[in-house]
């Protein structure tokens, strides 16, 4: 049985705001400053999707922008996944063992920003998810190269859902200019309650695309 503060999403545990863990991070002073002060609602999105689409057990996944990791947390709970949960703001990672903690499954973190991310991190990755996380022109810029380094190193399958921001749909531009992806709509209702896009990327259908793409 859950407790009051906590509620349950996908099979994942979520501390609500007035959970006494919460409480105690803020009140050390130990808030996010980089938007991972809350769940953001496409994170819900990724995580429907995967209902609908399992993910393999056991693939190797890196959570971008992780937040409090719960998209990461989703996958090592329901696919045994080895789970990789990345921010570029260390004052996530509390909140992320918290979850961690409280859904009984283990992941990795590491503290890096889109651009710090190499070939050699994404070799060692299968899959590589994001929410929320294309808010800023100077992520879009960014987030242009990682995808195409990702793909480059051979991950298998890029995820990445977003209210429909400028930014995002001019990441999903190019995206399709260069490779082959699905951007589809999506809305969640209930305690999910959201709206917005799925960017799927499928590496299997475009690698031989990858040399030479338009900006």
């Amino acid at each position: 049985m859950l407790s009051t503060h906590v509620r349950s999403v996908y099979g994942v545990k979520v501390l609500k705001n007035r959970h006494a863990t919460l409480k105690k991070l803020k009140r050390e002073d130990r808030v996010p400053t980089l938007h991972g002060h809350q769940v953001w609602q496409s994170s819900y999105m990724i995580m429907d999707y995967l209902q609908e689409h399992p993910l393999p057990p056991g693939q190797r996944i890196m959570d971008i922008g992780c937040g409090w990791g719960l998209i990461g947390i989703y996958c090592a709970k329901h696919f045994a996944g080895r789970a990789l949960l990345v921010d570029a703001d260390s004052r996530v990672f509390p909140y992320v063992s918290s979850h961690e903690q409280l859904n009984n499954v283990s992941v990795e973190t590491a503290h890096a920003s889109f651009d710090q991310l190499g070939d050699d991190d994404f070799r060692r990755q299968d899959i590589v998810l994001g929410a929320d996380i294309c808010f800023w022109p100077e992520l879009l810029t960014q987030l242009k190269l990682l995808v195409t380094t990702a793909l480059r190193a051979g991950v298998k399958q890029i995820i990445f859902a977003d209210p429909g921001r400028p930014t995002f749909m001019q990441l999903a531009d190019y995206c399709k200019r260069n490779f082959s992806c699905i951007l589809c709509p999506r809305e969640l209702g209930g305690r999910t309650r959201s709206k917005g896009y799925l960017l799927v990327i499928d590496n299997s259908l475009h690698r031989p695309r990858i040399e030479g793409v338009n900006t």
